[in-house]
């Protein structure tokens, strides 16, 4: 493998890897608290989108691949179940900064685009990278099976990681917002939440190993389902 993308794949991988460790073990720390107001992560979205006069963008409870996104073609801003009806300080959090990219849009923001663009493909071109790069090594073609991922992914970190001051400018339209919504009590409750919103600004750079997660979490229950099926069958009647 050329030693320079020998060198980015080295450099990406290692952010890559800092970034969702870090934003997995916020999440997780303020996955443990709850707002004492009680308020959810969908309410939150729609006050923040009320105060600003943008009523023409939709909150909805997502699921899937790109559960907490928001969809400029679409103006919906999806939501996953535990933080669409969630009270925690990660479910507020998550929310927040998602409305983050609808104020973007508002003001027009065109890096928003970039940012929808990337994900995006992120998501559906993993996928296949990885599929090719197995078949190609599983015929033999090992060597360049694993330059054509570690170059595709590569690449798409690289797209990825170029998004972050979109991400970043989100989070902090939305700080000066919440100053004045207070979705709060207490100081701690306030640093909570925004630990979450700042992690949150690399929650897709490590968009391959989203989606590898995303198909192990549909593929493995069926596996296990037929597994158990196939035992039963083992037993004398």
């Amino acid at each position: 493998m050329p030693l320079i993308f020998l060198v980015i794949f080295a450099v990406m991988l290692a952010v890559t890897m800092w970034a969702r460790g870090r934003y997995r073990r916020i999440y997780d720390q303020e996955l443990k608290n709850v707002v004492k107001l009680g308020i959810t992560g969908s309410e939150v979205a729609e006050r923040i989108l009320r105060e600003n006069g943008i009523t023409d963008v939709k909150v909805v409870r997502g699921r899937g691949l790109l559960a907490d996104f928001y969809d400029p073609e679409k103006k919906r801003l999806s939501l996953s179940p535990q933080h669409f009806n969630g009270s925690t300080y990660s479910a507020i959090g998550v929310a927040a900064h998602e409305v983050g990219h609808a104020l973007q849009h508002k003001d027009g923001f065109r890096p928003l685009l970039w940012r929808v663009s990337a994900i995006k493909a992120t998501m559906f071109l993993s996928l296949p990278l990885v599929m090719i790069g197995a078949v190609m090594i599983a015929f033999s073609l090992g060597q360049k099976g694993s330059m054509v991922l570690a170059i595709g992914w590569s690449v798409i970190a690289l797209y990825n990681f170029a998004t972050i001051p979109t991400e970043m400018d989100a989070t902090e339209r939305v700080k000066r917002i919440l100053a004045d919504l207070k979705p709060w009590r207490g100081l701690d409750e306030k640093v909570g939440i925004e630990r979450v919103m700042n992690a949150a600004c690399a929650i897709y750079i490590d968009g391959v190993f989203t989606v590898i997660s995303w198909v192990g979490s549909l593929i493995l229950p069926w596996m296990g389902a037929a597994d158990d099926d196939a035992k039963k069958d083992e037993k004398p009647s």
